[in-house]
């Protein structure tokens, strides 16, 4: 796996096609931070810099393994972790961005099944519905069905209940 120390990442291209060193903010991911203002702003600044309108590239794959280690390491069910990781994916499988790179392919993959597996290791805890699409879109990638995973990632609980209603004919409330 490439280390947070690799000087690689200041040459890795993000959401934006720029240059984006996301090893800083991985770093202070990894340290361990509690202050909930720290950490939204951590999450805040790898998402607009991994990810902007469908883009995503090198940076962005590059962050997959490292987030995903940090998470299993530091116990972090956070939305944010799932939600990009899933957004990645399928963004890099649904979208006109760069192939992953050989040299990251295996860990990339091996660290979407790791984090399903982590995410329903956890599965009793109590979850927000964004935490819960999130894992279940992640858990989808990770066993290759990935219009199930993008679905889960694209569209809101509102958006779901109107497909349903939709197809159904009436809403998941009426069954009740």
């Amino acid at each position: 796996m490439l280390t947070l120390d690799d000087p690689r990442w200041q040459t890795f291209v993000g959401g934006y096609r720029m240059i984006y060193d996301a090893s800083e903010a991985l770093k202070n991911l990894e340290m361990g931070e509690e202050d909930e203002a720290v950490l939204e702003s951590i999450w805040d600044e790898l998402w607009e810099n991994l990810h902007h309108q469908g883009d995503v590239d090198i940076a962005s794959y590059a962050t997959v393994p490292q987030i995903a280690r940090i998470c299993i390491e530091r116990g972090l069910m956070d939305p944010n972790a799932f939600g990009l990781v899933a957004t990645i994916e399928e963004c890099r499988l649904f979208r006109d961005n760069p192939s992953l790179p050989d040299w990251l392919e295996t860990d990339y993959q091996i660290a979407i099944k790791e984090l399903a597996i982590f995410g329903a290791q956890k599965f009793s805890e109590g979850w927000s519905p964004g935490l819960t699409s999130a894992f279940l879109s992640v858990a989808a990638f990770a066993k290759e069905s990935p219009n199930t995973g993008r679905m889960l990632i694209t569209f809101d609980e509102d958006e779901i209940n109107e497909a349903y209603e939709a197809v159904f004919g009436e809403s998941e409330e009426d069954e009740d």
